[in-house]
């Protein structure tokens, strides 16, 4: 719940500048590592979880959405950081709204 929460919170603070036509600052990029630290967290539970299950589980889905939950935060920061404009805060507000919908889709995948 800490991601989607984190994730969505960085997400409306980028649209919010996005709408002030500011570039991405320090503090996002800080926002996203933060959330980076917590994917990573995410995705090695996950992982071990899934080695650890009788669970039915179809695993190259599961594991393929956690990769891609990890490394949607670090592109978009490259990305966005290498934008001094507007368009980089844009591109980080995007990854940052896709990720707590990519964590949603990792437990949907999970139970089922």
């Amino acid at each position: 719940m800490a991601i989607v929460v984190v994730g969505l919170v960085l997400g409306i603070w980028a649209l919010v500048l996005v709408a002030l036509d500011r570039p991405p600052g320090i503090a996002l990029f800080v926002g996203g590592a933060v959330l980076e630290i917590l994917l990573i967290g995410f995705m090695v539970g996950g992982v071990v979880q899934l080695l650890r299950t009788q669970h039915d589980v179809p695993r190259a889905e599961f594991v393929g959405y956690l990769l891609a939950c990890v490394a949607i935060p670090p592109v978009a920061v490259v990305w966005g950081s290498g934008e001094k404009t507007r368009s980089g805060t844009a591109v980080l507000a995007l990854a940052f709204l896709v990720t707590p919908v990519m964590v949603v889709r990792v437990q949907q995948v999970w139970a089922g």
